[in-house]
């Protein structure tokens, strides 16, 4: 879970250290959303996590930004998966190359980079920077900027998961080999 240290900006007067950060995860985050696998106990999760976070940062408005940019970066990344093990995606995404599997995956990969990136400008700029930027990127520099960026990241995750499938595989092997 990405938190603000000691931001004046998002965390006003409180500090937000790393010992919060464990604790909230290990007490409220792990404990409700358990293996992390199904919606809904992820979601309550999720939103009680941040629910605390609010009141330990102080509500104002940039916090509930913030925490709700949050919640959807963690969430979405489950979604996504649960998504594609729906049965007729499931036996679609079967069907495909896992270049092509992967190519799809990353699309919202790059989504899910995206709300991390402008959750955690929320907690290191302020606000009207995270606007700025979103205008930029979605309103000034449409459609070259948007879709240089999007193409940028859609490449990195990419690489990340090309390069996550690759050690999937070297890890299959040794396991094969410890079994032999």
């Amino acid at each position: 879970m990405a938190a603000p240290r000691g931001n004046r900006r998002l965390a006003g007067h409180r500090h937000f250290d790393r010992g919060i950060n464990d604790w909230l995860c290990k007490y409220v985050y792990d404990y409700i959303g358990k293996d992390h696998d199904n919606i809904f106990k992820e979601l309550l999760a999720t939103i009680s996590t941040f629910l605390i976070t609010t009141l330990w940062l102080g509500p104002c408005e940039i916090v509930y930004i913030w925490s709700i940019c949050n919640c959807f970066g963690l969430n979405f990344e489950l979604w996504v998966q649960q998504f594609f093990q729906l049965r007729p995606f499931a036996e679609k995404e079967a069907n495909m190359s896992e270049a092509t599997s992967r190519r799809i995956r990353s699309i919202f990969g790059a989504a899910n980079f995206w709300a991390i990136v402008f959750y955690n400008i929320l907690a290191l700029n302020s606000l009207e920077f995270a606007l700025l930027l979103a205008k930029r990127i979605f309103l000034t520099g449409f459609p070259l900027s948007t879709f240089s960026i999007w193409f940028i990241t859609y490449c990195g995750v990419q690489l990340i998961k090309e390069r996550e499938r690759i050690l999937a595989i070297r890890e299959e092997e040794k396991d094969k080999e410890k079994a032999e």
